[in-house]
This record gives structure tokens, sequence and C-alpha cells, in this order.
């Protein structure tokens, strides 16, 4: 058995009880997780915050409302496909594993594994002296319950894939104990099992069917679930009795400050950007997320408001498909590389709020091993068109939903492939449509539709095979996942492969590095830019911000007096 991973574990929590004001705190990962070839996100920027004395929060007599972009669009983690409706489940239930604030993987219902070198079985102890909000105990059953549902290949859900082909059995070791076998090596397990689609749902919930875990979720976490009105606002309450609280059950130091979280939260979908903000200046709001970035400045200027802005792990792409003329020629995608200025796609197209991407994943995902940005050189661009036939440039299109966003970003790439020869039609769509002529294809990528297509990805169980697999893998080419670019490289499959077969984290680093340096050099797609995550509270509201994917993290969220 491989005892270092049961170290580690012990290592994570132990390091995130003194670094954080908890044993987690508001940020799941601790600095010790860090694995060769990754590298820590840069801290959180916050602007006229204030502090709030130990023991003098009034956040949990306090209900607060919280705006945001869109609504949500399930209560059922593995029926959940969009980071909103992972972010609110978060907070109802707990995973096994979880991150903190720059998606290092922590210790939660669980304490520490051990796997087999090959990655095949892996024996998880769960925390004791924990039960559901519904008065279920959570032991080694209903862990069990958890694995089985996750495992059931009949219930057709979103999230269904995710570990169905994976798992192979759960076993009940003892009453804190289970052990998990696999079909198969896979090194992502423990990342995986931190997905938001991972979180746990009381037994009692999952034996009355999906229908009851979609409207009604019960779990172990901060907050219990109250209401959920569809285009109009969702609700949860504190939970006091959350385990979080108790520095025993914790391990000798509590997950969060006895005064931390909010009475109730309750969330509101509004699109309209300006009403957000508005809601927000005029007290109608506390918290709102995403930031419009044309409102930033604005805000943080705003002497009643905090802003906060950190570098997260969605990287924006530009998809080439490489089974198609010109673009199955890697002089042509680099010279588009080099025709693309990413420091001006990141000031016009994201107004600041982003950083040129420097991989195919970003800094804060496990095993991320950073390049150097292709330079902006319209010169090498056109010199390396003409070397493959094409000095004169060429027309092609690109597909996109027709947002508001991506037909910024869709004109900006327009306007820079000019300057090189290219000629690029824009073809704008119905949202459905796109996914029909992209995703929903099973044929050669040299008969498929799509040229090029832009698309925003994070990995959310921060870790690089699922920042890189579902976009490149030969297996993830259209109807199964997303490589629209149709890329077809054996040494990056086998790398990819290699990585799953093993549980030492140093191997699967190994195999990480090589594959983004030859996805890096080989070019399949522009990596554009790093998005930064924004979000704004009222001056008196601490310790709210969003992980690193995205999600809300509240965890330790307070409110001055």
């Amino acid at each position: 058995m491989k005892k270092s991973a049961k170290k580690l574990c012990a290592i994570v929590l132990a390091t995130a009880m003194a670094a954080l004001t908890g044993c987690g705190g508001g940020a799941d990962k601790a600095a010790d997780t860090t694995a060769a070839g990754s590298e820590a996100a840069a801290p959180a920027e916050t602007t006229a915050a204030v502090e709030v004395a130990e023991g003098e929060s009034v956040s949990q007599d306090t209900d607060i409302v919280a705006a945001m972009l869109v609504d949500f669009t399930t209560m059922d983690p593995m029926d959940t496909s969009d980071t909103l409706s992972g972010g609110i489940q978060r907070m109802i239930m707990d995973g096994l594993f979880g991150f903190d604030d720059e998606m290092k993987i922590i210790p939660m219902l669980a304490t520490e594994y051990e796997a087999n070198d090959d990655a095949t079985e892996f024996t998880i102890h769960l925390r004791e002296g924990i039960q559901f909000s519904d008065g279920t105990p959570w032991n080694a059953e209903a862990a069990k319950a958890n694995f089985d549902r996750w495992g059931d290949k009949e219930l057709g859900l979103k999230r269904t894939t995710l570990l169905c082909n994976v798992l192979k059995s759960t076993e009940v070791v003892d009453e804190y104990t289970v052990k998990v076998t696999l079909e198969s090596p896979f090194g992502a397990f423990i990342p995986t099992l931190a997905h938001p689609a991972c979180v746990v749902m009381s037994p009692a919930i999952i034996a009355k069917g999906s229908e009851e875990c979609a409207k009604n979720p019960v779990g172990t976490g901060q907050y219990t679930f109250v209401e959920w009105i569809a285009g109009e606002s969702a609700t949860v309450a504190l939970n006091k009795d959350w385990w979080g609280y108790d520095p025993e059950i914790c391990g000798g130091t509590a997950l969060v400050d006895p005064d931390a979280g909010f009475k109730s939260v309750t969330f509101k979908p509004v699109s309209e950007n300006a009403t957000r903000v508005a809601m927000l200046q005029s007290g109608d709001a506390q918290l709102v997320w995403p930031v419009p970035t044309e409102s930033i400045d604005a805000l943080k200027a705003d002497t009643n408001v905090a802003v906060g802005q950190e570098e997260g792990i969605v990287v924006r792409y530009l998809m080439m498909n490489n089974q198609k003329a010109p673009f199955n020629d890697v002089r042509v995608r680099q010279a588009i590389n080099y025709a693309i200025n990413k420091d001006a796609y990141c000031a016009v197209v994201k107004n600041g709020v982003a950083t040129p991407a420097t991989s195919i994943i970003g800094p804060a995902v496990q095993h991320y091993k950073g390049n150097d940005v292709y330079a902006y050189d319209p010169e090498k661009a056109k010199s390396l068109l003409a070397e493959a036939g094409y000095p004169d440039g060429f027309k092609t299109s690109l597909m996109c939903a027709s947002t508001t966003s991506n037909l910024k970003q869709a004109e900006f790439l327009q306007q820079q492939l000019a300057q090189v020869g290219i000629d690029l039609e824009i073809n704008a769509l119905e949202s459905a449509v796109v996914n029909q002529k992209t995703q929903d294809v099973d044929v050669p990528g040299s008969e498929a539709e799509v040229e090029m297509y832009i698309i925003g990805w994070s990995p959310s169980t921060g870790d690089a095979d699922w920042g890189i697999r579902p976009l490149l893998a030969i297996e993830s080419e259209p109807p199964m996942s997303y490589n629209l670019c149709y890329y077809e490289n054996e040494e990056v499959d086998q790398l990819l492969k290699d990585a799953l077969a093993t549980a030492d984290e140093q191997k699967r680093a190994e195999a990480y590095g090589k594959a983004q340096d030859i996805i890096w050099e080989e070019s399949p797609l522009v990596c554009l830019a790093n998005d930064a995550n924004t979000w704004a509270t009222s001056k008196n509201v601490v310790d709210v911000k969003v992980f690193p994917d995205n999600c809300l993290n509240i965890r330790n969220g307070k409110m001055a007096k």
C-alpha cells in the first residue's frame, strides 16, 4: 500500500489548520500539497474591505442577498454541468475531499486514504462524529450509497459518466472505512472525488430517487437547503451544528471560526449587469458575482463596496480543426498563435481582467507546467504561412454562440488574423445550434463542419487530467467530449494514460509536464488567456470570495457591526 498518500492527507489537513482561520478556513488548498510541476495562484486582491475583530461578527444573525448572472439549473450534483449550481451544492453538501482557495486538495468527510501503486484500489478513511442534516449518520454505509449512485449507469444524469465507467465495486471495511476498486488504473481518482458532482448526499434522499435529489438536497454542509423558486430565488440557511465548527471533529482546530457564516443567503438571478451593480450599491444585495468588467473601476472607487479579483482556472481557447486544411499543418497553427496579441486580447476583450495563458491549464491546476507565451509577431506569422504554402493567407470560418462576449472575442480575432492575410468569417448561431453542429456530431474531423471555435474550460477537479483529456485526447473527439480540435497525437495520448496509470504524484506531474510541452509546441489550439474571477460585497462583509473554478466560497464569511 502507498503509505505516502496517508501522510500527504495528514500534512494537507495540518497545514490548512495552521495557515487558515481554522483547518480549512475559506481556503481549501494548503501550500504543502502543491504537487511537482504546479504553482500556487496569486493571492486575491480585495479593495475597501473592513476588519472584523474576533467574536464580533454579526453575520450569523444577518440574512444576506447574493445577486448572480444566471439561475441555478438543478440541486442534484450528479445532474449538474454548470459551475453556478455546483457552488450552491457545495454549501449544502460536503465531499470526501475538497479544495482550499487555490484549488489544492484537502480532506473533508474523509481524513486520509491509501492507494495501491497502479491506482486501482483506494482505501478511504472517513471522518467520525458527523451526521447529515436529516439526522442520518455519516459512515461507511452512507459513503457506499453515494459511490453506488455515482457508478449507476442507468441514471442517465449529466455527470453519470464522471465515474460510472471507473468504479467497479465499493466495500464496507468497517464503520468508517471503505475500499473502492476501480475497473482500470485512474491516478486522478482523488481529485475527481473533489469535483462538485461528488459532494455527498444523505442516503435517505438517494433512496427516494433522482427527482427528490434535484428538489430537496440534504448533506452535511455548513448550510441547509430552504427553497428554490426557479427564475426567482434560492435560499439556504446556516447549519450551526455543522461539523466544521467543531475542533475535535476537525482534528484539533475548527474548519472555520465559531462566528463565521450568515443566518441565510438568498440567491437572486439578475442577468442585467447594471441592475446587479445597482443592487449592491443601494444595499439591496450584499454580494454580486461576477462583476461586469466595465464596472470594476467604478466599484473600486466606491468606498461602500469591496471588490475582489483573483486569477481563476478558466482558460480561453481558439480551437482549430487539426484534421482539415490548412490547420493540419503545424506551421499554420503556430502562425495563428504568433498573429494574436495575447496582451491586447486581455486588455480589449477582457478589459484587463485576465492574463495571457501559459499552458492549456491554469497555474492553480495540479500539475500545471507553464511555457513562454507566443510573442505577438505578425512577420513571423506571415513567414510561417508562406512556408506552409499560404503566402497570401486563406479564408476560414469561426463558429460560436451568438452572445455579446463571444462576438467581442470573435471580432477581435477577426481583426488580428486579417493583419496576416487570414480572412475570418464569423458564424454566430444560437447556442443549441452550435452544440448540434460541434458536439453532437459523429464523423471524422475532416468531415466535421467546424473549422475554428472559441471555448472556455475549467477543470473542476483541480487536476490536469480534467483540464487536458476532455479537450485533446483522441477518445474525446465528438460526440464523446470536447476535442473539437480533432487533435490526434499518440504520444500525448500515451502520456495522459501514463499519468492515470499511477497514484505516484511525481510520476503524474512528469507525464503531464511532457504533454503540456508537446501541446504548446504543436499548437492544436491557441491558449488565449486565464480569466480572473471577480466578486464584490458590501464593505462590511469580509472573507467572501470565489474558488478558482468560480464557485462561490463563503465558508469564512463574516460581517462587521
